[in-house]
């Protein structure tokens, strides 16, 4: 087994080993899920940004076969003292030591960089948790995944959230791209997403920027059909007191629902459901394509859960997230 690093412009041959193993594990470890498309794939192993990067890794087998797969990401604008860690083998090639190298080889990288602390993501009950575990990892948040079955929806209770008047406040609603007017008050508002629990994580604020946005923008468009947006702005002061967020698939069937987040002075009045709502009911009216929903939330925030909840979202999975310090204890190490 080699490991070595993944090309930032991987070739195609690469690109369909990734899309194989990917595809893979998923048909194991999220048997429900829909498998992702080939497009999907090379759309974020070819995304680039200048204020986040990851770096990859691949292993191979002796026969050069592309096995498994590692992803580091590391933000150069916040949380300076951590890397977040993908890592998937193929079903085929578990417990052969595969993941455990990987895993060691993105540590490595996350101290080599001047970083502290390792997080990653695992499905409850997956092979992912058992590695997490084993290599010492401390469970420290759980997320509930969410689904919405457009069909199950109690469209009349939905259609009188969305039409419920909010004096002060106006809805506005783009695809694609934020309008440049917006886009300023835009990134203000999305700070709002760092109220959002994160349990004992090791994660501190985001820094949004218009440069972050945009280039979000041009890796949803790799990635995705389409992204929509709505916000509420409020009317005297022109801000951004709201937003909710939509990514739809390029298997559109199954698609997700993105942040939701009221600026801190304008909570109360009930516009994160107001949001939503009217998101809904203009997602059933346009792209009827859309049949599901996919959210996650930690599962300490009761006050989306309980949103979602009113919408019709019902529990699907749960993920938990796994965090290890690095210095002086490497990833791998004998407890």
């Amino acid at each position: 087994m080699h490991i070595h690093p993944l090309d930032l412009d991987p070739s195609d041959d690469d690109v369909a080993g990734v899309h194989r193993v990917l595809a893979a594990a998923t048909a194991v470890d999220r048997p429900d899920d829909p498998p992702p498309l080939l497009v999907e794939i090379a759309g974020r192993l070819r995304t680039r940004r200048t204020e986040r990067r990851t770096l990859r890794w691949v292993a191979r087998d002796a026969a050069g076969a592309l096995v498994g797969l590692a992803a580091l990401r590391l933000s150069d604008v916040d949380n300076p003292h951590l890397g977040q860690v993908e890592l998937t083998v193929h079903p085929d090639s578990r417990r052969q030591g595969i993941g455990t190298a990987l895993a060691r080889t993105a540590a490595a990288a996350v101290v080599a960089d001047g970083r502290r602390v390792v997080i990653t993501e695992a499905d409850e009950g997956s092979a992912a948790e058992h590695l997490c575990r084993g290599l010492g990892m401390r469970l420290v948040a759980t997320d509930r995944m969410s689904l919405l079955r457009l069909a199950d929806v109690d469209w009349a209770d939905v259609e009188r959230a969305a039409a419920a008047p909010h004096p002060g406040y106006r809805l506005e609603r783009w695809t694609d791209r934020c309008p440049d007017d917006l886009l300023p008050r835009y990134v203000v508002a999305k700070s709002a997403m760092n109220d959002a629990p994160v349990d004992d994580v090791d994660y501190g604020d985001v820094a949004y920027s218009a440069t972050g946005v945009r280039e979000n923008e041009a890796a949803i468009r790799l990635q995705f059909d389409q992204f929509r947006a709505v916000v509420a702005v409020h009317e005297e002061t022109g801000e951004v007191a709201g937003l909710t967020e939509l990514y739809i698939s390029t298997q559109p069937h199954r698609s997700h629902q993105g942040d939701t987040g009221v600026v801190a002075a304008h909570r109360g009045s009930g516009l994160g459901l107001w949001l939503k709502a009217d998101m809904l009911v203009r997602l059933r009216d346009e792209r009827p394509d859309v049949a599901e929903l996919l959210t996650g939330n930690a599962a300490s925030n009761e006050h989306m859960l309980r949103i979602n909840t009113r919408l019709g979202y019902r529990p699907y999975s749960t993920m938990l997230g796994f965090q290890r310090e690095l210095a002086g204890n490497p990833v791998g190490a004998d407890r």
